[in-house]
C-alpha cells in the first residue's frame, strides 16, 4: 500500500489519514490479540470478552498511536492491562496467571502478525492430522469451554486418562506446527 486511497470524486489519490491507518492495524491485530488473551485466561468466553474491552480502549486512545511503531507491541499493553484488571476480579479462580506471569507473556508475546498467521494454518493442518477422540476432546475444551471434569464423565473415562492424552496432544501439536514450519522454511 502507498499510503493513498483512491478519490472516487477526482479519480486522485488521497493521502491515507491516521485512522485509515489505525484501522488497518487493528484488523490485522485482532487474532494476535484474541491469541494472547486465550493464553492468559484459557477459557475462550473471557478472551472475547477482554478483547472486547481491549478494542474499546484502542479506539479511544487511537489519536495517541504512533503509526511509526509496531501496532500490536502498542495494543499488547493495552491487553495485558485488561488482562491484569480481568485477573484482579478474579482473584479466586484456580486458573488465574500471576502478575509476573501476564508481564512475561506480554513483553514475549510475538508481534510479527505474518508469522502469527503462518503458525495459525500449521496448527489447523496439525489439528486436523489429530483422531476423533483428540479432536473432540480439543473442540470441548477449547471451543465450547468445558471442564476437563466434564469431558471425562461424558466419556466414561478418569479425569487423569483425559489430563495425560491432552499432555500428548498438546506435545503432538507443537511438534508438528514446529515440523511444518521448520519444512516451509519459516522459524517455529
Amino acid at each position: 500500500m502507498n499510503g493513498s486511497a483512491p478519490n472516487a470524486e477526482s479519480g486522485l489519490e488521497t493521502p491515507e489519514t491516521a485512522d485509515d491507518v489505525f484501522i488497518r492495524n487493528f484488523g490485522k491485530a485482532q487474532s494476535a490479540l484474541f491469541a494472547f488473551l486465550m493464553s492468559t485466561t484459557f477459557n475462550h468466553a473471557d478472551a472475547d470478552d477482554l478483547l472486547q474491552e481491549v478494542n474499546m480502549a484502542l479506539w479511544k486512545k487511537r489519536a495517541s498511536y504512533d503509526p511509526t511503531q509496531d501496532f500490536l507491541r502498542w495494543a499488547i499493553g493495552f491487553a495485558k492491562t485488561e488482562m491484569l484488571n480481568h485477573r484482579s476480579k478474579q482473584a479466586k479462580s484456580r486458573l488465574v496467571l500471576s502478575d509476573e506471569a501476564v508481564q512475561a507473556l506480554a513483553i514475549d508475546w510475538p508481534c510479527d502478525l505474518g508469522r502469527h498467521q503462518q503458525r495459525l494454518e500449521a496448527l489447523a493442518l496439525c489439528v486436523n492430522k489429530l483422531g476423533d477422540l483428540e479432536n473432540h476432546l480439543l473442540g470441548d475444551l477449547y471451543g465450547r469451554g468445558r471442564s476437563v471434569r466434564d469431558f471425562a464423565e461424558s466419556q466414561a473415562m478418569p479425569q487423569s486418562t483425559v489430563y495425560k492424552v491432552l499432555d500428548r496432544v498438546r506435545k503432538a501439536l507443537r511438534r508438528c506446527v514446529e515440523q511444518a514450519l521448520a519444512h516451509s522454511g519459516h522459524p517455529a
